[in-house]
């Protein structure tokens, strides 16, 4: 991989790791602090990296946060708190609680940046690399980080 992919997959974690960190599901209006165009995102559970993603457009990404059948992150939150997935309120109240998501504005290059970070904290994160991830030739030279 060129070096220059490289040191920009590096400066999109950077820029994703100091980006304002909003509480998700704190208020009904919460998504609105989130821009419509696309992007990646972050889930941070204090200074950790829990979730990420990417979507063509971040704000109705969030949007699909409050629901655990549209989005993996707050299905597993009900799974690991022992939330029944149709106490919307109680998922909303403890997600609030207990993460705060970054985001960054994308156009182009969602799905690498996505990848690159899905290896780099895959001791961290809910969302773990694929087989076909781990064994693809595209990142090895990326080193995840411990926790």
């Amino acid at each position: 991989m060129a070096v220059a992919v490289k040191d920009a997959l590096k400066e999109y974690e950077a820029a994703l790791q100091s980006a304002l960190r909003v509480a998700p599901l704190s208020s009904s209006n919460w998504a609105s602090q989130v821009p419509r165009e696309a992007g990646v995102y972050v889930i941070w559970q204090a200074q950790t990296p829990v979730y990420v993603g990417e979507s063509s457009s971040l704000r109705l990404r969030m949007a699909d946060m409050a629901r655990p059948i549209n989005h993996t992150f707050t299905r597993k939150i009900a799974q690991k708190y022992g939330i029944p997935e149709t106490d919307y309120a109680e998922l909303a109240r403890t997600i609030s609680a207990n993460y705060h998501l970054s985001h960054i504005q994308v156009e182009l290059g969602r799905a690498e940046i996505e990848e690159y970070l899905i290896l780099r904290w895959r001791h961290s994160l809910m969302n773990k690399p694929t087989r076909r991830l781990l064994h693809s030739t595209q990142y090895h030279w990326v080193e995840a980080l411990q926790q």
